[in-house]
């Protein structure tokens, strides 16, 4: 067996916590923002995916390995696959799940967009996340007219933008500490 692995358990066990406490955080806030967005006619899972993305941007930023976002999205789907959270979807969640976290990933730690820093590239990751997976739950179910579909997209840039920011808020506050778990061995 080799001693080099790609992910570390401590790295691993971060991920699936915060995938998990993604998946957790949405069934408390839907609620809430379910009653601006039914107002405007607009699905409320946009606004939602935002806050949760905020869990795997903050997670690609603090492991900052190709793939973590997307492993973690698919950890997410299959949590909702089994759950039930899903249950209109059905397999298609892995689709949902996954792509954001592919996009975040490609903004976090792809070479693409290396001249920038983390932090600064967190509210685009989380932004982007959220417009990859809206605009495929909106090509698969909802197919809106236009003017919803703006608005669905606008509240769901806002939302990713600004779910990106907490991360980048709140690795800037733990950095310290992720540059330890990250160099030790």
């Amino acid at each position: 067996m080799s001693k080099k692995q790609y992910f570390t358990t401590r790295q691993l066990c971060l991920m699936a916590f915060l995938a998990v406490s993604g998946m957790i955080i949405k069934p408390f806030l839907s609620p809430v923002f379910n009653l601006l967005t039914d107002f405007i006619r607009i699905p409320g899972g946009s606004v939602t995916a935002g806050f949760s993305m905020m869990f795997l941007v903050f997670g690609a930023a603090a492991v900052q390995k190709k793939g973590t976002a997307a492993m973690m999205g698919l950890v997410q789907a299959v949590m909702a696959l089994g759950l039930g959270i899903s249950s209109v979807t059905g397999l298609l969640v892995f689709i949902t799940y996954t792509l954001p976290g592919v996009v975040i990933d490609i903004v976090l730690c792809s070479s693409i967009f290396s001249a920038v820093p983390v932090q600064k590239r967190m509210p685009l990751a989380g932004a982007a996340g959220v417009l990859a997976g809206a605009a495929l739950t909106n090509t698969l179910y909802f197919r809106m007219s236009v003017v919803p579909f703006l608005l669905f997209y606008i509240f769901g840039i806002l939302s990713g933008g600004f779910g990106g920011y907490m991360a980048a808020v709140i690795y800037d506050r733990l950095h310290i500490q992720i540059e330890r778990m990250r160099y030790k061995k």
